[in-house]
């Protein structure tokens, strides 16, 4: 198995670079398991001194819109920041960006950028409760945190 140059995981991060080196940046859908959520995120936003995003827990169309929506908005206004929550990613509710801690499950963006941030878009239950306030709906497996819930700046 490995990596040989037809392995399928060399021809889809081939695709990748390939993506990058056009657009400037793509998205790598990581698809869920029977014991991990599915996750998505960007390789190259770091070329423009932004924090690569990641979101956890969705199917890839749906996590396509929330990045991309994300980077459309950064273009508009600058680059996210850890604890910040917008409303504008979403018709329904706001999102809260973490800091990830965590980049293990990050590895095209690790091979392809070296060291890199990353921000964790962090999205609410139909309750709008996010996975760390008291009355979440989803259980922690549904949009695993990769790094630490907001302390003192959440809304009460």
């Amino acid at each position: 198995y490995g990596f040989g140059m037809d392995s399928p995981s060399e021809r889809a991060f081939a695709e990748l670079r390939r993506m990058v080196d056009v657009y400037g940046w793509a998205i790598r859908h990581v698809l869920g398991t029977s014991f991990a959520a599915p996750f998505s995120y960007t390789v190259g936003l770091t070329a423009r001194g932004w924090d690569e995003l990641l979101i956890t827990g969705l199917p890839a169309d749906v996590a396509d819109m929330f990045i991309r929506n994300a980077v459309a908005e950064q273009e508009l206004r600058g680059a996210f920041q850890s604890g910040d929550r917008t409303e504008v990613l979403t018709e329904s509710r706001s999102v809260v960006f973490v800091r990830v801690e965590d980049r293990g499950g990050l590895t095209a963006a690790e091979r392809m950028l070296g060291d890199f941030e990353a921000l964790q878009i962090v999205w609410p239950d139909s309750n709008g409760n996010f996975p760390w306030d008291i009355g979440c709906r989803n259980p922690p497996e549904v949009q695993p945190l990769l790094g630490r819930a907001p302390g003192s700046d959440r809304a009460s």
